[in-house]
């Protein structure tokens, strides 16, 4: 029996009990001219099979159906992520459905603190001084982590607030500072509806927890800010990995981690994501990386080691979580930069899609070809063209990026209701 024929019938079965159950479905895509569906581009594809994803259907099956259990998704990948637009845009389609499926909204970055864009979806905003580098850099000052950044401030008057309200669907009860003082004197405290809280005992390898409820707060607070206490100015100072918002029990949380220009090599280099991975336990990685690694030369696109790489990623992540699926999202049509000039598509778009085939292969994954979806190789001019993409034929607009989140969203859906 497939399982939309059992959701249905379990629901049915239990409708008059205000439990909270939900059915899944996808959602109604305006017709795109430059989307490819023909051929089923718009599904995900098994090399190897369904099985690993059997157990994080299962899950969603406990979630849906009895309103309990959490489902773990972590998104990470370059520029397409740390825009925020794509995963947000998923992370959205799931909270539609409503209680028992909202969890948290996942990481969070005050990317503003090192000059660089902030992603969609939510609002940090740092004063002081800051400096700090993201994983990009071949030899960082200071280690990273889940973020694949840090921001580090020496100024005693350096604060970061948090934009509660701004989070929405997502209400939070608890607010976790991923980092380190440089001396254990120095740690964040927060200021919230005029108190100042410290945090709660910690291991130090969970970061700094602060309660946002308490018997005399009965909601949360619309903002929060965190400040520092024992910085010595210009001396020692606090080092800022990521903030965790932590709400429901239960739910769905779909964590977005990007950074501009990140290959797979330069997430390797986090030396702290393994720990970090911890707090966020992945049921799903969905893997946007590859095409940063594909942006050179043909002759000098290694096929073999861009899938090393990834197997490093993955050993790393299954250590943490040992039945995590894997999802590959292959790289879009796009042009190469050609010493900063863009003349010409890039042709190993084809070899990553090949290469992340035989990686869904070998793990048990699945792939969302995006490169197929599109259309192929040239296929960005249409998309250019129809306002989905930018001039650039690498990143896309808001707008092509929230349709991408949609099919995503879409593939899972139909996959999991197509489940045995």
């Amino acid at each position: 029996m497939r399982r939309i024929l059992y959701l249905t019938l379990v629901l049915w079965l239990y409708s008059s009990q205000a439990g909270g159950q939900v059915m899944p479905q996808p959602l109604s895509i305006d017709s795109v001219s430059c989307l490819h569906t023909e051929n089923g581009q718009d599904q995900l594809k098994f090399p190897a099979g369904h099985k690993a994803f059997d157990v994080l259907y299962r899950r969603l099956d406990t979630l849906f159906l009895e309103g309990r259990g959490q489902v773990n998704v972590l998104h990470i990948g370059g520029s397409h992520v740390q825009a925020g637009y794509f995963p947000h845009r998923v992370r959205t389609d799931f909270a539609t459905l409503g209680h028992p499926t909202v969890g948290s909204i996942g990481l969070l970055f005050p990317f503003g603190a090192l000059g660089t864009n902030a992603p969609y979806g939510y609002e940090v905003v740092c004063t002081g001084t800051w400096t700090g580098e993201r994983c990009i850099s071949r030899e960082p000052l200071c280690p990273m982590g889940l973020s694949g950044a840090y921001a580090l401030t020496r100024d005693t008057a350096a604060t970061i607030t948090v934009d509660l309200s701004f989070l929405g669907t997502w209400p939070a009860t608890s607010l976790r500072v991923l980092g380190d003082g440089e001396d254990e004197g120095v740690r964040p405290i927060l200021l919230c509806r005029g108190d100042t809280l410290e945090p709660l005992p910690s291991d130090g390898r969970t970061g700094y927890l602060f309660p946002l409820l308490s018997a005399s707060w009965p909601t949360p607070p619309s903002a929060c800010t965190i400040s520092f206490r024992g910085i010595v100015q210009d001396s020692l100072g606090f080092v800022l990995r990521g903030l965790l918002p932590e709400g429901h029990t239960s739910g769905l949380t779909y964590t977005a981690s990007g950074i501009n220009g990140a290959a797979v090599p330069s997430w390797l280099r986090c030396s702290l994501l393994e720990r970090e991975l911890a707090l966020v336990a992945p049921d799903l990685v969905v893997f946007g990386i590859g095409i940063n690694d594909a942006n050179v030369l043909p002759q000098a696109f290694d096929a073999e080691q861009f899938k090393e790489n990834y197997r490093q990623l993955m050993r790393l992540i299954r250590r943490v979580s040992p039945q995590c699926c894997f999802l590959f999202v292959t790289n879009n049509d796009c042009w190469f930069n050609v010493r900063g000039r863009r003349r010409q598509f890039n042709t190993n778009t084809v070899r990553v899609q090949k290469a992340m085939d035989e990686l869904a292969r070998e793990s048990g994954g699945a792939v969302f070809d995006v490169f197929a979806l599109m259309g192929g190789q040239g296929a960005s001019a249409a998309w250019v063209a129809a306002g989905l993409q930018r001039p650039d034929h690498i990143h896309f607009t808001r707008e092509g990026y929230e349709l991408l989140g949609d099919m995503l969203y879409n593939a899972l859906v139909n996959d999991y209701l197509d489940a045995e």
